[in-house]
């Protein structure tokens, strides 16, 4: 343990609290969107939000979230651990259902990641400058930017795998049970909130085994993983059976194999996605410059090995999501974390390197120029989101049906997706259900996907109780359904955004 790691100087404090002033300014008055709807990775944050206001509405248990779109039950559905929207729920008990609640606590918990990434980088190589810059690049990345504002649990999870990184490399400096017991309950919260976030595991196995292997030999160590496992493992096992018992889930074990197909893996086109992913949402300009500097100047120590090795683990168990720009950016916040790290470990270098020269100056100025830059980048990426991640025609529709329908009407919603994947992941059942005309008007009731043929699906649900049906397509997607519904519904609204029906 070093004394830097325990007493930051009054200096460095000071620009730690001006760095995360400006940047919280930043975020609250430019990235700050006007509404989830009209938001990136909308489909998402509605159904979060929408897990939040029905535990604030119901009162249920953390274990048993609730969602719209399963028909007329109670919607328990399988999910990662609600904590995230468990919280958002009680704050609501004091302002009443809002979006800012979940983005403030986004806003917050980006932070205190950027706090412990700067414990990590201090403790690593006693430089605080390095620290800081490590601290700087993780907030201004676009992970951190994105999430910071948004209402998804993903910002929770890294914060939890953050702090759980640290008190594992303060265990093993002396292997003191209190810091077994925190690096257990961090790294096992990290992957109950997002299961990806276990990899944290396999890079804490392969810092012992590539450095430490002597420390391989404690048992508290041992079963503290084994605890992780029972943990996170228990929880999912007791979450898939909400998936039995009443046929909802968000596919973390339920519906069929998460993990990428050989022909997947065998498609070319996919690592170059990956790559550009990883540059815009992962590692980021400076992480991947910092990781091929560090290579080849043969600087990665047992540390850096086991975090590049838990990273690639962890895209290719997740690489038929993590190709696909339109679903995958926050699967990438991990690798954030690794990518301002090295950053800090590089900084620290090319500092000692020109800090004794006449391009001392210039090497700060060139180095402050580039931040500047790739966050104004990141903040209009921010600020301008993809088609891909919002759909104003969907939004349209369910503010239109929040006027026409009673309430606690029954409803049928065709979504924009379809029943299931390409073929290149094996045609594999895909999460379709779009949630946002059910948060919008807050009825319950049945997504279809967009490739529905057919009336019957749709009969079923009538037989089931349901009045309204909207089609978020102006043009017929099937002309047996449409004469089904020209005899037993009434066309009650139609535009260029698509159509709502009500039944007979």
């Amino acid at each position: 343990m070093n004394n830097l790691e325990i007493f930051s100087s009054a200096k460095t404090k000071k620009s730690i609290a001006i760095i995360i002033s400006i940047w919280v300014t930043i975020q609250l008055t430019i990235s700050l969107p006007d509404s989830l709807l009209n938001d990136w990775m909308s489909w998402r944050q509605a159904d979060t939000q929408n897990i939040a206001r029905n535990f604030y509405k119901s009162g249920e248990s953390i274990f048993y979230p609730q969602i719209n779109w399963g028909g007329k039950g109670p919607g328990y559905v399988e999910n990662e651990f609600q904590l995230y929207t468990f919280i958002i729920s009680k704050i609501f008990l004091f302002t009443g259902e809002l979006e800012l609640p979940g983005q403030l606590l986004s806003l917050i918990f980006i932070i205190i990641t950027s706090l412990f990434i700067y414990k990590i980088v201090l403790l690593r190589f006693n430089n605080e400058n390095a620290a800081l810059f490590s601290l700087t690049i993780f907030l201004t990345s676009n992970g951190a930017v994105h999430l910071s504002t948004a209402i998804m649990p993903d910002a929770l999870s890294v914060m939890f795998y953050s702090i759980g990184l640290y008190t594992f490399l303060k265990f093993i400096e002396k292997e003191e049970n209190i810091h077994l017991f925190a690096f257990v309950l961090f790294t096992a919260l990290a992957g109950l909130v997002k299961p990806l976030a276990l990899n944290l595991g396999i890079i804490q196995f392969f810092i012992l085994f590539l450095g430490k292997k002597e420390t391989l030999k404690n048992i508290k160590l041992w079963f503290g993983w084994l605890t992780v496992v029972l943990i996170v493992g228990g929880y999912m096992h007791f979450s898939y059976n909400l998936y039995l018992n009443y046929g909802n889930t968000f596919g973390v074990i339920g519906g069929e194999k998460k993990f990428p197909t050989l022909k997947g893996l065998t498609v070319l086109i996919h690592y170059p996605k990956l790559f550009y992913m990883s540059v815009v949402w992962g590692l980021g300009i400076t992480g991947w410059f910092s990781l091929i500097y560090l290579l080849i100047k043969k600087k990665f120590t047992n540390v850096e090995w086991a975090m590049l090795i838990g990273n690639v683990i962890a895209v290719f168990i997740a690489m038929r999501y993590m190709v696909n720009q339109g679903f995958s950016p926050h699967y990438y916040i991990f690798m954030s974390l690794f990518g301002a790290y090295l950053s800090g470990y590089t900084f620290k270098i090319l500092k000692e390197k020109y800090s004794e020269t006449k391009h001392s100056l210039r090497f700060i100025a060139v180095v402050t120029i580039l931040i500047l830059i790739i966050f104004s980048a990141h903040l209009y990426h921010r600020t301008h989101p993809l088609g891909i991640h919002f759909h104003p025609t969907v939004n349209a529709l369910g503010f239109k049906l929040k006027e026409l329908a009673e309430p606690r009407s029954l409803i049928i919603v065709r979504s924009i997706a379809n029943e299931r994947e390409r073929s290149t992941w094996g045609n594999r059942i895909n999460n379709f259900e779009d949630p946002r005309v059910f948060y919008i008007t807050d009825l319950n009731g049945w997504s279809i996907p967009r490739d529905d043929k057919g009336f019957y699906r749709i009969k079923k649900y009538v037989d089931q109780g349901a009045k309204y049906y909207v089609e978020p397509f102006r043009n017929p997607v099937d002309m047996e359904l449409e004469n089904w519904l020209q005899q037993n519904s009434d066309l009650i609204y139609s535009d260029s955004n698509g159509r709502i029906y009500k039944f007979r």
